[in-house]
This record gives C-alpha cells, sequence and structure tokens, in this order.
C-alpha cells in the first residue's frame, strides 16, 4: 500500500489493489453561510470543481471517495447547494467510479446520490484501508487498519527566528486506542474481541470485488513538478527510533481477520479542500472533540504539509500559540 499526496487538492491517492482518490471537506455552499454572519464571499465552487477534475485527471483513480461534508448547510439544504451539488458530483460521477461516507454536514446527502454511492457514517473498508468523515466513533471492522478520516480540517502554523510565520493545510499522523472500537461496538457482545472477526465488515470491497481491474501495463500520468505530488509507504514512520516497534507491517498472507487488532491502528486526518476551513494541529490534539482526536495518542503525533513534506512531531511545533480560521 502506498500514499501519494496531492499538494495541489489537498487530496490523497491511496493505491493498493485499486487506486483511490481521497478528497475531504468540500463545504460547498459555505459561502452562504458565511454571509449570513456578516461575511462575503463571491462563490468559489466552480474553482474547487475543476480542482477536484484536475486532480482526478492527474491521477486516473479507480474510485474518488468523498470523505464527507461534501455540503456545507444544516439541517436544510440551501438554494445554492441545490444549485451547484448535482452538477459536482455528475462531474465527479463521469471520471471515475464514486463512493461518498457522509459528514455531520450531509444531512440529505443521499438524495444527490445512487445507492450504490453512499457508505455507512460509522465507516467502511475500501481495498483494506478505513474511511470516515470522523464525527461518529469508527466501526470496529476499521481496527487494525489505517483509517483516514476528515472533519477536522487541520492546519499547521510554523514561525522562522524573525517572526516570519507560515499557515498552511496539514496532516496529522497519529496511533489510536482501542478504546474508540470498544465504544463504537454495538453489535459485539461483553468479553468478544471487536472488529473484523465480531461481525461482518460493513463495506469491505475485495480485490476486484465488482470494480474494474486495471491492465498492469497502464501508465499514470507524468506529475506536473516533483513538489506538487509526494509519496510514502503506509508506514509513514521517517524516525523510526522514535516509534520503534510500531511501523506499520503488513499483515502476512493467511492472517486471520481478528489478528488485524493486534497489528496497531493509526489514523491520518486529512485537510480540508476547502480554502476557507482549517483549526490547528494543537488545538484538535489540545482539545479533542471529536471520538478519534479523544481516542488517538498524543504523543504519537507527526504532522505532514500537503506535499507530503514531514514536519516533524506535535511537540516540534507546540510553542507557537494556537488559532483558528473560520
Amino acid at each position: 500500500m502506498n500514499l501519494e499526496f496531492i499538494e495541489s487538492g489537498p487530496a490523497l491517492l491511496v493505491s493498493n489493489t485499486k487506486d483511490v482518490l481521497v478528497i475531504a471537506d468540500l463545504h460547498l455552499g459555505i459561502e452562504s453561510n458565511l454571509a449570513r454572519h456578516g461575511i462575503h464571499f463571491k462563490s468559489r465552487s466552480r474553482q474547487r470543481q475543476q480542482k477536484a477534475i484536475t486532480c482526478i485527471r492527474e491521477t486516473d483513480p479507480d474510485i474518488v471517495l468523498l470523505l464527507g461534508d461534501v455540503k456545507h448547510s444544516i439541517p436544510q439544504t440551501t438554494r445554492q447547494e441545490l444549485r451547484e451539488l448535482p452538477d459536482l458530483l455528475s462531474s465527479l460521477r463521469g471520471l471515475s467510479r464514486l463512493m461518498l461516507v457522509p459528514g455531520n454536514h450531509d444531512i440529505g446527502i443521499e438524495r444527490f446520490l445512487n445507492e450504490e454511492e453512499l457508505l455507512p457514517k460509522e465507516g467502511a473498508l475500501v481495498d483494506g484501508t478505513g474511511y470516515l468523515h470522523g464525527h461518529t466513533y469508527p466501526d470496529p471492522s476499521l481496527q487494525g487498519h489505517l483509517i483516514i478520516c476528515g472533519h477536522h480540517h487541520p492546519l499547521v502554523c510554523l514561525r522562522d527566528e524573525v517572526g516570519c510565520s507560515l499557515r498552511a493545510p496539514a496532516y496529522l499522523f497519529a496511533n489510536v486506542g482501542e478504546e474508540c472500537f470498544i465504544r463504537g461496538t454495538a453489535h459485539c457482545r461483553m468479553g468478544e474481541e471487536c472488529g473484523p472477526v465480531c461481525g461482518k465488515p460493513l463495506s469491505d470491497i475485495p480485490p476486484g470485488g465488482g470494480l474494474k481491474r486495471k491492465t498492469a501495463q497502464r501508465e499514470r500520468p507524468a506529475p506536473r513538478s516533483s513538489s506538487a505530488r509526494s509519496c510514502l509507504p503506509v508506514g509513514m514512520v521517517p524516525n523510526p527510533q522514535h516509534y520503534e516497534g510500531m511501523a506499520w507491517p503488513e499483515p502476512p498472507l493467511g492472517t486471520a481477520a481478528g489478528d488485524h487488532c493486534r497489528l496497531g491502528t493509526r489514523v491520518l486526518f486529512m485537510p480540508a479542500f476547502n480554502e476557507l476551513s482549517g483549526f490547528d494541529v494543537l488545538k484538535i490534539a489540545g482539545s479533542p472533540t471529536s471520538p478519534l482526536s479523544r481516542c488517538m495518542n498524543r504523543e504519537s503525533c507527526e504532522i505532514y504539509l500537503a506535499d507530503g513534506t514531514y514536519i516533524g512531531p506535535l511537540s516540534s511545533v507546540e510553542e507557537y500559540e494556537p488559532g483558528q480560521t473560520s
């Protein structure tokens, strides 16, 4: 399995037996909401749609997976969203197979989707990787896998010795405690091990399971520049001496489903595709409000920029004052 960072998104290409392009937190219609609070922006939905299309054409994925909060307004759907959502979704499904994990802002989104495109809000396994918006406890079937989630909109603030600062979208990577899956388990009996051994995964897609296989000879389009796309193995541990024995192993052939739980679970918080949304990584770790942020191990947190540049552990930016943007 390989993770490829698409800086122009920000987006993430997850490659295993399939290529899954992940886009989180579009928040279509956010401008209408901001206008009601006296902050006026011209709608940039068309530009974001074109940016998503460009990411798809550059990566040629088997699946485009929207990681929740495609729309912004809750609980109603605004006129802007009613006007823009159908065109956005139609343009994406015209380029690749479309899937969506609903977020807390996606009330009513199902009427814009085909039945097979909608995944459970508790998350799902797709080609061996867990996907979750992040506002709910994860389904136990995700335990022992890499979980990619949205909802948190991580940003990092970097400042040099002369006071110049950069606030940029970032990925936050951390270990996850077992308590997340115990609390999220409704169908496991007391005393049973929770996870894949305890029930059928909600939406696991096995290799080739209903998806068109790519030919082995297919060539991926070349990146526009070396800085636009960056790759890291799924272990994502550039400093293994800090995490001895915690590098992510691939399960050996024949591994029982329940054994995934003993391999450890990690979460990758994705930055928002919408450039008006952001929340400082120090706030995410320091004042956790979601199940995954409460269950993650703060000492294991690592920060990456949108192009895959490794910033360091969370402690490397803790001297900066955390902040929040709209």
